[in-house]
């Protein structure tokens, strides 16, 4: 559990340092997301960034990185107290960032500007699904996440019988998620002595395998990189090749399944 939100005056004691969300668990909900999304609370209220961009803008990725960093401060300058970046919006039209590439950057431009303790940020992503994801968006700045698309993906194997007659609902289903996801953060976090979720905020204890300096510098600043890798406008070409995967051009090409690339069960032509 940790406190979220707009931290006032470090090396001050005031009332207004208690002015922040508390929140049980890192993962929220799809109702938990509503909630703060609608918020007017003391003057507590959120506002989302859009994280995708339209498939004909040249130069989509990376104009829509320094737009969404502009964004984040001028929720701080119109008094926001939580941005909720999000990929709802991802469409046949519409390619989405990476929910990391996204946090990342918002997270170090923050930063630098002097801004980050004005504001929480709160990532809504379909990309989101394994214990690692959550650690890495959590290690560079998120202070909630809502992966969306894995609870869609639960209720659906649920609606399939695939997951036995533990799981009488959806709150059920969200509830052992939950609980799953913040095992195994813990077991991640206790492996480099840490022991609250706090600390390992925006800690970013990670080293990167094939990213370039370009990448490191603009969203994961800090971070050790001796392999280097793809740059910006590569990873952008290969968003632009899932966002194909997805919504092909022509109705032949549709596939019910994603292809496995044997990150997780060996096969003969993947990894």
């Amino acid at each position: 559990s940790c406190f979220i939100g707009p931290e006032g005056n470090l090396v001050e004691t005031t009332p207004e340092q208690a002015h922040r969300l508390s929140l049980d668990h890192p993962i929220l909900s799809n109702q938990q997301l509503t909630s703060i999304q609608h918020m007017d609370y003391q003057g507590m209220r959120s506002k989302v960034i859009d994280i995708t961009y339209d498939s004909e803008q040249e130069n989509g990725y990376l104009n829509t990185i320094d737009r969404i960093c502009e964004e984040a401060s001028e929720a701080i300058a119109e008094e926001f107290s939580f941005i909720i970046l999000s990929d709802r919006f991802t469409s046949q039209s519409r390619i989405p960032l990476s929910a990391l590439i996204a946090c990342g950057a918002v997270h170090h431009h923050l930063v630098r500007n002097e801004q980050r303790t004005q504001i929480g940020i709160i990532v809504e992503t379909g990309e989101a699904r394994e214990v690692h994801h959550h650690c890495l968006l959590t290690g560079y700045g998120a202070d909630a996440i809502n992966p969306y698309l894995a609870f869609e993906a639960l209720w659906q194997a649920n609606k399939e019988k695939l997951l036995g007659e533990n799981y009488p609902g959806e709150e059920a289903l969200v509830a052992a998620y939950k609980k799953g996801i913040a095992k195994g953060m813990l077991k991640v976090m206790a492996k480099m002595g840490i022991s609250t979720l706090h600390s390992y905020k925006g800690a970013q204890i990670f080293e990167a395998i094939g990213l370039r300096d370009d990448v490191i510098d603009r969203c994961f600043a800090g971070t050790a990189s001796r392999v280097q890798g793809v740059n910006l406008d590569e990873l952008a070409e290969e968003m632009l090749r899932r966002h194909e995967l997805g919504f092909p051009e022509r109705a032949e090409d549709e596939t019910v399944s994603l292809p496995n690339p044997g990150e997780f069960h060996w096969r003969a032509e993947g990894e």
